[in-house]
């Protein structure tokens, strides 16, 4: 009996490809991912990304063991992580991080894992940079917005990965143009658009991969994306939802979407409550996991990963000891029973 791990990575390495155009190719290449309309497929059949954000792997995951993405792929069912960097530690350790990102990426890649690689930082050039609290032993500027920063990043990710059919391009975390705007408008899109258009063109010199781009307010606002999308055939979207955004609104979930998903792909590269956390995290399964679980995610088809699996940053899925806390257990019942396409 195959199980469906076995299958994964089968596909993971299988014989037959898309060309460019998208149609099949007898080529003996692994099959990359397709965007066609808002679906994804993968060996000519839709696929469901499903999974957990792993953090980055100096700080975040700065003591875990990479033994961590079999634990995710075959225990807890997950088909996808997602790895990011931050910027600070791109622009001061640049051997540190791409020494760091192959040791995690090419981990996950042997558990037959698809890969989000995000460029994990929060703000926007010349408008907002957010400050990290000392106590949490970053470096200064973590989350540095420098564009010239982030398009060197990227173009030496697509030399590097651009060729790997399963790894995706998460463009920029959380953009934020305006640190004190707390209602989803979409006005800023144009501004983010301007500036992903130049990171996708440094990408498509040297790699197709799927891209993912992100809205205003922290990734949350995703309103007028959809009368606005970006050309390009390969480039998805991203989301992140938290408790408190727009908390006590009855349709604050499926305004600021906005019907986004009816188009093109929407990925929840990050999601996640914590019962104990501050405000902007608190959440509990009654309040916000099942709701958002049952409300939206399974509703709409939507991919996703939780943040953050590792305990380095919150809401964080373990103990310190390793163990599942509540949210968590959460997570991993949900990646069991979760929709996926036959």
């Amino acid at each position: 009996m195959i199980t469906r791990r076995q299958a994964l990575v089968g596909a993971a390495a299988g014989a037959v490809s898309f060309t460019v155009s998208g149609a099949l190719s007898g080529a003996a290449a692994p099959m990359r991912l397709e965007v066609v309309g808002n679906r994804i497929f993968h060996a000519g059949r839709p696929i469901r990304l499903l999974g957990v954000a792993m953090g980055d792997p100096i700080y975040i995951r700065g003591n875990r063991d990479v033994s961590d993405y079999r634990v995710v792929a075959q225990e807890w069912g997950a088909n996808t992580v997602r790895i990011g960097l931050h910027p600070g530690h791109w622009r001061d350790a640049r051997a540190q991080s791409i020494a760091a990102l192959a040791r995690d990426i090419a981990a996950a890649r042997a558990q037959g894992l698809f890969v989000i690689l995000d460029w994990h930082t929060i703000g926007f050039p010349g408008a907002y940079t957010e400050v990290a609290d000392p106590s949490w032993g970053l470096i200064d500027n973590a989350y540095d917005t420098d564009a010239a920063l982030a398009l060197d990043f990227w173009r030496e990710m697509a030399l590097t990965y651009g060729g790997d059919p399963g790894i995706l391009f998460e463009l920029w975390n959380e953009p934020v143009v305006d640190g004190k705007l707390w209602v989803s408008t979409g006005k800023h899109w144009p501004q983010l658009k301007a500036l992903w258009e130049r990171l996708i063109a440094v990408i498509r010199a040297h790699s197709d991969a799927i891209i993912i781009a992100a809205g205003e307010r922290w990734a949350f606002d995703l309103k007028s994306v959809k009368d606005n999308l970006i050309d390009d055939p390969r480039v998805v979207y991203a989301w992140h939802v938290y408790p408190n955004e727009d908390r006590g609104l009855a349709d604050r979930w499926h305004s600021s979407i906005d019907g986004l998903q009816a188009l093109k792909p929407v990925i929840v590269t990050e999601w996640g409550f914590c019962r104990s956390c501050s405000k902007h995290l608190y959440g509990t399964p009654e309040d916000f996991g099942e709701p958002f679980v049952n409300g939206v995610l399974e509703p709409l088809r939507l991919h996703s990963t939780a943040w953050c699996y590792s305990p380095g940053a919150a809401p964080q899925m373990l103990e310190d000891g390793g163990t599942p806390n509540e949210f968590g257990a959460f997570v991993k019942s949900y990646l069991g029973s979760a929709w996926r396409p036959v």
